[in-house]
């Protein structure tokens, strides 16, 4: 038997395409690649999207289910769209289903209607613009709304209601034939015509403009371009001026930035230079703003999209450049059921659509330097300051042997008065949030171990708490010892609350602004925070990485680091790359305008080799040393690495699951023999989340070889009867190595 059939990808755990049959309705118009449809599967109705439309084919017997409903008569994904899921699927090893409904804001891949909000309005008919008045005296409400509607010519039903025009009224003229209703689609976006008079201009330096040039002269080919400029050398002004370029041709630009903190500033620097053609996309948007930035985007009502890492799936009608800044930041890696990296599937979809993308940083990751090294991407290199402003002064203070008050050593405290006195403005770094990272009982030495984790519970004072910071679960905060019933605690070390609460109390006299993810989850509050810092007041700025990342503050003169040692002696081989980006991040924020800049690192190690090379030379000459370590360690981004977890409620389930598929993958015919396997091993957090980790950490010279390994693996993961019991997960260049 033959028949029209559709392949369908439906948003499941399975690596699978689902056949349906077309019922005769629709045969004549087939939903196309791209588009949405609603299909049984199981007891239950999908979302699920058209991979392929095939015609006569034989059935073979099988027994079809019907879609049941077309919810696209256009599709939603252009080919494109398509081919970069195809790829991220194969790449990361993970269901094309699942992949595919990340092309979609919530309330599309839940099936609503993929429109502008809409809202009713009225208007006068034929019959309505001739009545006389005085036929309805005696419906004064009717009246109203007739004379309402001569003046104005339309009312939106939302306004009629406001005069004061109940819905009863507004049906009896209907009704009467004296008014009709209709809905418009609101789009919140028009498309506007760029004009010169509109961009800013600034004047840039020899290296700013030679860096514009070489973005410019790439158009309509696929070229990477790293922008590498130390901290406060105008890469933004680079990238923005050749967004200029893009966006005249009439083309859409998409702009990559890893922290929501970061968009309010970003967003509104952009409107500056272009207007209202510029959106924001993140999870802080609400359902609806989502919904019209998508649309806006994927219509080509707006040009430029500025988003955290679930922007770079959102469909643009005609995208000519992407930019992803601070593409080193480790945000960009999603490190949950599906491991992607937004930064290495923007430079698929740019490979896609032959466009240019500019990774911009001042501290480029090792795999991004190396391919920079290599030739495979262009260099762009920004070493002056675009203020013309030097780079800040590194002045190591060694705590070994001082007494401190509350983490703070009297050099950084004096410094720190020094430049509040003279009206600047001083940045505390400090990358621990909370009151303290531990609770301990003097009298018996019990710590707050989170009961799900293999981790200390962090104390919070406001709300008094006790939080873990890995699976989020919350105890208040105990009034005697659960050991020996003591009162008498102690809280161990420092953090963000706590220094805060110092802070207040020895600088009475200047405000105290403390930036975390605590102080920031409120909406709009770190855009409430910028415009306090930008007013140019003395003040403490304490924050953890949120800070360190993209702000201008030019009023910030000393930047205080207070655990300069946190993540020196790691056990990830990527340790060393973090510490050192993380430093030289935050440091950058000091002296970025016509004011001189220092940066005061505490450290118990100052004589570090570490500390040493970032405080005497520059983050490239650390970069290149770090990567001739690799390289002599056979580590990525020499070799290429994969990761498969197992977890389970049980440790020893976990571990023989890893240990089960290993062997069954060594015993097959088609195993590489270019693949170095470590493990398994239990995670560097064995409990998380009340669940035991074990992994397998895949290496190889050869990334087709290690491929063809996960490929095997997937096969047998998915053909394993005891995966029941055990929850697993295939992570391709992964954030750790073990």
């Amino acid at each position: 038997m033959s028949a029209e059939q559709v392949e369908v990808l439906v948003p499941i755990p399975i690596p699978e395409k689902f056949s349906y049959l077309l019922p005769n309705k629709i045969k004549d118009t087939p939903p196309r690649p791209g588009a949405r449809v609603v299909v049984p599967f199981g007891n239950r109705n999908l979302v699920g999207v058209v991979w392929d439309v095939k015609k006569n084919i034989n059935t073979n017997g099988r027994k079809l289910k019907y879609v049941k409903e077309v919810l696209d008569n256009e599709p939603l994904l252009d080919k494109e769209s398509l081919e970069l899921a195809d790829w991220a699927s194969r790449y990361y090893h993970y269901p094309l289903g699942d992949v595919i409904s990340y092309f979609f804001p919530p309330p599309i891949r839940k099936g609503k209607e993929a429109k502008f909000a809409e809202l009713k309005f009225l208007e006068l008919t034929t019959k309505g613009e001739f009545v006389n008045l005085e036929d309805l005296s005696k419906s004064p409400n009717q009246r109203k709304l007739i004379e309402i509607l001569k003046e104005k010519h339309e009312l939106s039903q939302r306004a009629a209601r406001a005069y004061g025009v109940n819905p009863s009224s507004i049906n009896a003229l209907i009704d009467k034939g004296l008014i009709s209703r209709y809905v418009r689609e609101l789009s919140p976006y028009k498309k506007q015509e760029i004009s010169e008079s509109e961009v800013i201009q600034k004047k840039l330096n020899e290296e700013q403009r030679l860096a514009i040039d070489s973005i410019i002269q790439s158009e309509n080919r696929n070229k990477v371009f790293l922008l590498n400029g130390i901290t406060g050398s105008g890469k933004t002004e680079v990238y923005l001026q050749a967004i200029k370029e893009v966006i005249k041709k009439g083309k859409q630009v998409l702009i990559l930035i890893p922290e929501i903190g970061l968009a309010p500033q970003a967003e509104e620097r952009f409107k500056r230079h272009f207007g209202e053609r510029v959106l924001s996309f993140h999870s802080a948007k609400n359902d609806r703003e989502k919904v019209d930035a998508w649309l806006g985007a994927s219509k080509g009502l707006i040009d430029i999209v500025i988003g955290t890492r679930s922007s770079v799936f959102m469909p643009m009608q005609d995208i000519g450049m992407i930019v992803i800044d601070e593409e080193h930041d480790l945000s960009y890696k999603q490190v949950d059921r599906f491991r992607y990296s937004a930064r290495d599937i923007a430079l698929y979809r740019a490979k896609i659509e032959n466009i240019p993308v500019v990774l911009a940083s001042a501290t480029p990751s090792l795999e991004t330097l190396n391919n920079s090294l290599n030739g495979k991407y262009q260099i762009l290199n920004l070493t002056k300051r675009a203020t013309g402003a030097s780079l800040p002064q590194y002045l190591p203070v060694d705590l070994r042997g001082k007494e401190l008050k509350q983490g703070f050593s009297d050099e950084l405290l004096d410094s720190a008065e020094e430049e509040l006195n003279k009206g600047n403005q001083v940045l505390m770094f400090l990358n621990r949030r909370g009151y303290a990272p531990s609770l301990i009982c003097k009298t018996c030495g019990w710590l707050s171990n989170c009961d799900r984790c293999d981790a200390l519970m962090t104390v919070h004072k406001r709300p008094h708490k006790l939080q873990c910071h890995h699976c989020d679960s919350q105890k208040s905060f105990p009034k005697t010892c659960p050991s020996c019933q003591s009162d008498d605690f102690l809280t161990f070390g420092y953090g963000t609350e706590r220094v805060e609460e110092f802070l207040v109390d020895y600088f009475s006299k200047f405000p105290v602004l403390r930036i975390d993810s605590d102080s920031t989850s409120k909406k709009e509050s770190m855009k409430k925070y910028l415009d306090e810092i930008h007013s140019g007041k003395p003040m403490i700025l304490l924050g953890t990485q949120l800070l360190a990342k993209g702000h201008h503050f030019p009023d910030v003169t000393l930047v205080g680091i207070l655990d300069a040692d946190s993540g020196l002696f790691s056990a990830d081989f990527r340790g060393s790359e973090r510490v050192a980006q993380l430093m030289t991040q935050v440091a950058g924020r000091a002296g970025r305008d016509k004011k001189p800049g220092k940066v005061i690192l505490q450290s118990y190690c100052p004589d570090h080799p570490q500390i040493e090379e970032l405080t005497q030379g520059s983050y490239e000459s650390f970069a290149r040393n770090l990567l001739k370590e690799r390289n002599l360690a056979k580590s990525p981004p020499f070799v290429f690495q994969a990761k498969i977890q197992a977890e389970s409620a049980n440790s020893y389930v976990s571990r023989d699951f890893i240990q089960s598929l290993l062997g069954k993958l060594k015993k097959s015919k088609s195993y590489p023999k270019d693949i170095r396997t470590i493990g398994p091993l239990p995670a560097i957090m064995e409990k998380k989340s009340g669940v035991y980790r074990w992994e397998l950490n895949i290496l190889s010279s050869s990334r087709g070889s290690l491929h063809k390994f996960l490929d095997l693996g997937q096969a047998s993961l998915y053909n394993n009867k005891t995966s029941k019991r055990v929850r697993w997960s295939i992570d391709v260049d992964p954030l750790s190595s073990i």
